[in-house]
């Protein structure tokens, strides 16, 4: 099952003022290897680098997501706490008799 989760991701190639946009994704929580808190995204979102009608409060979380050999790191609108939740429900099953 698949969870649908909000990236933020860079909108453009720029480095100097970066902006950044929301966009939905679907993650599998069977490849999520490691979640922890990107401060430097909340560090950015105060600056009003993020102006995406997030309230002030949003925290963020980078996600290590496994693809075989190596792996691929994106960034997501939640806290640790909430996203790894939001991972577990996805694993219930309904239990047939």
């Amino acid at each position: 099952m698949l969870i649908k989760l909000t990236e933020v991701c860079p909108q453009g190639t720029t480095t100097t003022n970066q902006q950044y946009m929301l966009r939905e994704i679907l993650v599998n929580p069977e490849h999520v290897i490691m979640i922890r808190e990107e401060s430097r995204m909340r560090h950015l979102h105060e600056q009003g680098l993020l102006n995406n009608g997030l309230d002030p409060n949003h925290r963020f979380s980078k996600l290590t997501i496994n693809r075989g050999h190596n792996g691929t790191d994106i960034v997501v609108v939640g806290a640790p706490q909430l996203v790894e939740e939001q991972l577990k429900s996805s694993s219930k099953q309904l239990l047939r008799g």
